[in-house]
């Protein structure tokens, strides 16, 4: 038997399986909580090296390995936000990104609109980054406060409140649109 065989190993391509899966939304998902892209890629190949040597469940698609990933990729971004504000350059890396920033485009809707503009983005930034993280996993991610709990590791009921806190708290700022919008 060949040692170097070129031949992929089952797990090796339910693994790239996984990847193709996830891959994508989690991109999106860790470049909303970070609002830097710089860091999004490293933080995202991170979480799925973090998954190649530490998951221990069936090598498939499901509620628990998104549940993992997730709560993985939070955590190594919350830790690389961290790292990095210390250094001073996640400021400048956002300030970056708000300017290359672009309008909502014509055929958006109006709610798509109003959660992917700089009106908004602007907003978030008067949350904490707890109430941040959650709003962008319901609003983006439209996740369950379920699945929002198991992500964080907060409760289904403190993730219920801190939702509720922060989306009044976007409303307020951004003159009630929210509320008349239906959040």
């Amino acid at each position: 038997m060949n040692l170097f065989s070129k031949r992929k190993r089952p797990e090796q391509s339910a693994f790239e399986a996984l990847v193709a899966s996830y891959e994508r939304k989690l991109l999106g998902y860790v470049s909303r909580l970070t609002g830097a892209s710089v860091f999004v890629e490293d933080i995202v190949q991170e979480t799925f090296i973090k998954l190649s040597q530490q998951w221990r469940g069936a090598w498939e698609p499901s509620s628990q390995i998104s549940a993992w990933l997730y709560k993985v990729a939070h955590n190594v971004a919350i830790d690389t936000l961290r790292r990095e504000s210390r250094r001073g350059e996640i400021n400048r890396s956002h300030a970056q990104l708000l300017d290359e920033s672009e309008a909502p485009t014509a055929g958006q809707g109006a709610v798509e609109g109003l959660f992917d503009g700089q009106r908004v983005r602007d907003a978030l930034e008067i949350l904490s980054s707890r109430e941040r993280n959650l709003v962008v996993l319901k609003v983006y991610e439209e996740k369950s406060y379920k699945e929002i709990a198991a992500i964080t590791g907060l409760s289904v009921s403190n993730v219920g409140y801190i939702l509720h806190t922060a989306m009044r708290k976007l409303a307020n700022h951004l003159g009630g649109e929210g509320e008349r919008n239906g959040n």
